[in-house]
């Protein structure tokens, strides 16, 4: 029997001895020219490959990083940055801009053309220069109404001319022909839309009377089906959508057909081409129909034509701004978190929603839009928009809510009712994120932690349903003055979401025709707001200083609430962006007719 001493060393010496083997039998690599060849024990071995300098990587003491995206063109207004990304619903904008202060924001949504043709000198029935541009300046106005309600309805609007139809290939053709000036003008109006393509053509009297989510609004602007031109029953000329490949077979099939004998362009084109809609949401302001449904607006349209169509703008206005308070039945919600300290804070959008439930000015009071005919008119009803200010936001679609974000130290300015209040009070005195906690409370329950509230109250403000049923904005774009109106280029800009002219005066009770002051001079708050306009002052002060101390009392709030700063930013963003992409479509159209002065 072998001892267990001589056991361990015949193990051994086995093991080594299958080392040498294994060592021996592989190939010796042949060393290269000037390299000493190598001997010894050390043949037996592997030889390290010496690093060079790019081989070397050398740990670092940070985490790895990706360079941030690049900056879009216009995107920024202002101190306000963003960036359009399919991941705006990231709870933190940081997490992929790697920047602070440039927020993420959900692609811009794509605006399906809608064309209306306008020939400024086509109009058969005026004979003096004077009477011509009379009626240039009314439609002109008639135009700019068309214009801001498709807009708000998520289309972009443009006028096309005859220069427009000019460019079309048929254009050579048909100027050949002598056609009366009703029919030339119908054949130039589809030309002109022949070579602008895909989209919608309007009558610039045809107008969305619904709300945003309206089902016709949502399939008109993702497109309607391709073999199709859609046409509505009984609309005449109203109101059409195609692309552009079977619209151009339908031009090219009506101009073969056309001669001067002809009476209608869009009766020479196929019929089978087209497929036939309800017109459930859209009004048409044509003759035969103001003459049936508001013959009073006829007479005067019939007296003076200008002076009429001015008040055919106005009509539809006020159809417009009664359509919008008969799509909310459960009123206006201006919300109110923290009540006991946020009444000054709130008072600016308190004035936008009672100068939205006025009554707006109209030829034909009391009246309805043709295509909603037992709609309920402004001042005819005994309870006139009810205003709410909950503190928290309701998920419903028969509200329309009006919210205003303030930044994390102008909130803890008012919660402590003090100007100068510390790092160490915002740290040790007050919870993280307050502001988007308590708004969001009904809507997600008391359990949910503030990065999935932010991430769904994002979605509350810029999702699908955001703009049909919501208004935010930021405290610090807002007066900071107690009694102070609000800017007109605010309020301008809030008729391109809303689609109609928000009253500038008129008041405050439908029902109080003796009260004539100014709903934007009026303080419709109950409480005295002096002290809270003073704190939001200093806290505007803090935010937006450049001194150290400034500086610091600014970061903590905004380190102490991640995601009310968050949500406030995006907000602001948001809002910025918004902005910037109308002033660019303005720009596009302008010298065009209707475009804003």
């Amino acid at each position: 029997m072998i001892p267990h001493r001589s056991t361990g060393l015949l193990a051994i010496i086995v093991f080594v001895a299958l080392l040498l083997f294994i060592f021996s039998s592989s190939p010796v690599p042949e060393p290269t020219e000037g390299e000493e060849p190598i001997s010894g024990p050390a043949k037996y071995f592997p030889q390290p490959k010496l690093p060079s300098l790019s081989d070397l990587h050398l740990p670092t003491f940070r985490a790895p990083s990706h360079e941030p995206p690049p900056i879009e063109t216009n995107s920024t207004s202002g101190e306000s940055k963003w960036f359009s990304n399919w991941e705006w619903l990231n709870p933190f904008s940081s997490a992929i801009t790697l920047d602070e202060d440039r927020s993420v924001l959900p692609p811009l949504r794509d605006r399906r053309a809608i064309y209306t043709y306008y020939n400024p000198k086509y109009n058969p029935k005026k004979h003096s220069s004077k009477e011509l541009k009379e009626d240039q300046n009314a439609d002109a106005e008639l135009l700019l109404t068309w214009r801001r309600a498709w807009f708000a309805q998520g289309f972009r609007p443009v006028v096309l001319t005859p220069g427009d139809a000019m460019k079309n290939p048929h254009y050579e053709l048909v100027q050949k022909l002598t056609l009366s000036p009703e029919l030339e003008n119908e054949v130039f109006r589809w030309l002109a839309w022949g070579h602008m393509g895909t989209g919608l053509l309007a009558d610039f009297e045809c107008f969305p009377m619904g709300r945003y989510d309206d089902g016709l609004f949502k399939a008109l602007r993702q497109g309607t089906e391709p073999e199709f031109i859609i046409r509505f029953e009984n609309f005449h000329d109203g109101l059409y959508s195609a692309e552009k490949q079977r619209l151009d077979e339908a031009i090219d099939g009506a101009v073969k057909k056309l001669d001067e004998k002809s009476t209608s362009f869009t009766e020479l084109i196929n019929s089978e081409l087209f497929k036939v809609m309800q017109p459930s949401s859209l009004a048409y302001y044509r003759h035969a129909v103001i003459g049936s449904h508001y013959p009073t607006l006829q007479e005067k349209m019939s007296h003076d034509p200008s002076a009429g169509r001015m008040l055919l703008a106005q009509l539809v206005n006020s159809h417009l701004h009664t359509t919008f308070q008969n799509a909310f039945p459960a009123g206006l919600a201006v919300l109110k978190p923290f009540p006991k300290h946020t009444t000054a804070l709130v008072e600016p959008a308190l004035r936008l929603a009672k100068a939205l439930i006025q009554c707006p000015e109209s030829p034909v009071p009391n009246s309805c839009p043709p295509n909603l005919p037992d709609c309920r008119p402004c001042g005819s009803s005994k309870q006139p928009m009810l205003i709410s200010q909950p503190t928290s936001y309701k998920n419903t679609e028969f509200l329309f809510t009006i919210g205003t974000l303030p930044h994390p130290y102008t909130l803890v300015s008012l919660q402590k009712s003090s100007e100068e209040v510390t790092t160490r009070q915002i740290r040790r005195e007050t919870e993280r994120d307050v502001w988007l906690t308590d708004v969001t409370r009904e809507h997600l329950g008391p359990e949910i932690g503030s990065s999935y509230r932010g991430m769904a109250f994002k979605q509350v403000v810029a999702g699908d349903q955001a703009v049909a049923t919501s208004l935010w904005m930021t405290v610090e774009s807002l007066p900071a003055e107690a009694g102070q109106t609000l800017p007109s280029e605010l309020l301008d800009e809030f008729e391109w979401q809303f689609g109609f002219k928000i009253p500038r005066a008129g008041t405050i009770d439908p029902k109080a025709a003796s009260d004539k002051e100014s709903v934007q001079s009026k303080t419709p708050s109950q409480q005295g707001v002096t002290r809270e306009y003073e704190l939001i002052q200093k806290a505007r002060a803090v935010i937006n200083g450049k001194e150290p101390e400034s500086v610091s009392k600014r970061d903590v709030s905004e380190a102490w609430n991640l995601a009310d700063t968050e949500v406030w930013r995006f907000v602001k963003a948001y809002r910025a962006r918004s902005v910037v992409e109308r002033k660019r479509w303005e720009e596009e159209e302008r010298g065009f007719a209707g475009s804003k002065p």
